[in-house]
């Protein structure tokens, strides 16, 4: 990449809430001590904002998670149903893919580790569609996290760029006859049918603009970096070795180990930034009522969901936080990684915005108010960082968001039910 490397924003979600008395740090500002939950995290306070009393209070009424993950990152209510109706907003991922997604060879990339859940949770009565989705490219058209890591490397990698350019311009091609059938019959449909069509429209040439721009890469002679090159090998290898075993149930679904299932997905947007193959990325550890086991932590027995509705149970909340703990250990590994890539002047992680958290203060209570939420990242050197920022009580998460994608370069002065920028992160 030639000239200031762009800012990259990506968005670590973690399910379920955490055992609150053990996560807030002591004190504000520089001059602030960890919790037991964040001591994995110690080695990367100088590259953080700890960030507390942000929420949503477009939840405050749904029933359990559904209400509070579908929004995670849109700060809008949500239709509820138990059907395909869908409507949730605009994820702050895809609004900030909306306007640069087009320089890179795909504006966004959504991972998770478990399959989309459909059917109905008659608890509360919601599809359970709204508990596997985090990114929304439309209030109607969440996208689904890909979960399998062979595919996400094949996709982002696996061409080369002589075969990207052929791929590119087949694609071209077909791209041009589906606008002009398309074009031909806005003229013979009605009014509701012509909306539907230019937004059908508008999707098209947000991909035919990605092509152009993957084109216009391979014609000026798209080197990669050879470091970068030699992780992409060592990535590669790394994914056959795990998948070449028995790793899927009669239902198609992986069995990979948790820990290393994870740190994949990571590792492959940590490549996608540094080969600009997308700025913009969500991942998912688990679905919104994750019932995944940690019986591989020593001290744990039972599944996530199960131990976050911990009843005040000291021998639950005790293995809740191990599981909190393990999550916030993920992502000290992700921003080892991101700070290991020289880019610039600084780093892979100094020209980005990662956001860890959940979309629940504590599992047992679904309480969507002050949030688990850590900001890593200087955003390209705008942003101070090594701080817990306390907040005033309900503040908005999405003046957070109104400050990311000012951050980033989006010229807006409103996203979701943001009152300002968020006040104290430049």
């Amino acid at each position: 990449m030639a000239g200031k490397p762009p800012v990259r924003m990506a968005y670590i979600f973690m399910p379920n809430g955490v055992r609150q008395d053990r996560w807030t740090p002591e004190g504000e500002g520089a001059d602030f001590k960890l919790s037991p939950i964040l001591q994995p995290i110690d080695r990367h306070r100088g590259d953080i904002n700890i960030l507390t009393h942000l929420g949503h209070e477009n939840c405050e009424g749904g029933d359990g998670h559904y209400a509070k993950t579908a929004n995670w990152l849109t700060g809008t209510k949500i239709a509820k149903t138990t059907g395909k109706d869908l409507h949730c907003g605009v994820s702050v991922d895809q609004a900030f893919a909306q306007q640069f997604g087009h320089e890179t060879r795909f504006s966004s990339l959504e991972l998770g580790t478990e399959p989309i859940y459909t059917g109905v949770d008659f608890n509360v009565n919601y599809t359970m569609l709204y508990g596997s989705h985090i990114a929304w490219r439309t209030p109607t058209s969440p996208l689904p996290p890909e979960i399998n890591p062979r595919f996400v490397f094949d996709r982002l990698f696996r061409e080369n760029a002589q075969q990207r350019r052929a791929s590119a311009l087949e694609n071209k091609s077909v791209l041009d006859l589906v606008l002009s059938d398309a074009k031909a019959l806005r003229s013979k449909v009605g009014t509701e049918d012509q909306q539907k069509l230019d937004q059908y429209l508008e999707s098209i040439r947000s991909v035919e603009q990605r092509i152009e721009a993957d084109i216009a890469r391979v014609a000026t002679g798209e080197n990669l970096d050879p470091g970068l090159q030699g992780e992409i090998k060592n990535l590669d290898e790394r994914i056959s070795k795990i998948m070449a075993g028995n790793n899927a149930d009669p239902g198609g679904r992986l069995r990979l180990d948790h820990t290393e299932h994870s740190r994949l997905m990571m590792d492959l947007i940590t490549l996608a930034f540094w080969s600009d193959s997308t700025r913009a990325s969500t991942f998912m550890f688990g679905w919104a009522v994750s019932g995944k086991n940690f019986s591989f932590l020593p001290g744990v027995t039972q599944s996530h969901h199960e131990l976050s509705h911990h009843e005040n149970r000291q021998e639950k909340l005790d293995q809740y936080e191990k599981i909190n703990t393990w999550h916030v250990d993920q992502f000290a590994y992700m921003l080892d990684r991101m700070k290991s890539i020289k880019e610039g002047e600084g780093t892979l992680l100094d020209n980005s915005m990662v956001l860890f958290g959940s979309s629940l203060r504590d599992g047992n209570s679904h309480n969507p108010n002050n949030l688990p939420l850590i900001l890593a990242g200087k955003g390209g050197g705008k942003l101070a960082t090594g701080r817990h920022l306390m907040n005033p009580k309900d503040t908005p998460m999405c003046n957070l968001f109104l400050s990311m994608l000012q951050t980033a370069g989006v010229k807006t002065d409103r996203f979701g039910d943001s009152k300002e920028p968020l006040k104290g992160l430049a």
